[in-house]
């Protein structure tokens, strides 16, 4: 496969590189500053005798945009846990019926929560965090990001499946 070749789960017509690894490229970064940030407030607080109070509002800023910028990138890549013993068994037009009753509920699930994201993200704008006063927002935005590209690749997976069906 070449470069730009999409791989398994993953939409074709991406660019390749940064592009169609977005979820992946933000959640390890978001990852490094985790640990940096953690390793800093551990070095200040048993090295220093300054301990870094705005180093653990990092990590949970970082900690947050990992979880689900990572969340989204198993979404893309079909790797959330599924358990189809159940629907294996039963006739293939059944199957299909209830494969798509569960995209359609996974789908009206996760846009309804990337709503609520948004909208605590945006009402959080006014809040600063303790330390840094940073805007809440730029903690809770990964979440809605992460939320919206779930939604966003659930919604590409089942049209997919669809039109395999």
């Amino acid at each position: 496969m070449g470069d730009t070749a999409p791989t398994s789960g993953q939409p074709a017509g991406l660019p390749g590189g940064w592009l169609r690894n977005f979820e992946e490229i933000v959640a390890c970064a978001a990852l490094v500053v985790v640990v940096l940030a953690t390793s800093w407030g551990v070095f200040t607080r048993y090295v220093s005798a300054q301990p870094a109070t705005w180093a653990a509002e990092i990590a949970a800023v970082g900690f947050c945009w990992s979880i689900f910028m990572g969340s989204a990138a198993a979404f893309k890549r079909g790797q959330h846990i599924s358990i189809d013993m159940l629907t294996q068994a039963l006739p293939r037009p059944v199957r299909l019926v209830t494969g798509i009753a569960a995209d359609l509920l996974v789908l009206v699930f996760l846009g309804w929560v990337s709503w609520l994201a948004i909208e605590f993200t945006i009402g959080s704008w006014t809040t600063p965090m303790p330390s840094l006063r940073w805007p809440y927002s730029i903690h809770y935005s990964g979440a809605a990001l992460g939320l919206v590209l779930m939604t966003y690749r659930h919604a590409h997976a089942a049209w997919a499946r669809l039109g395999a069906a």
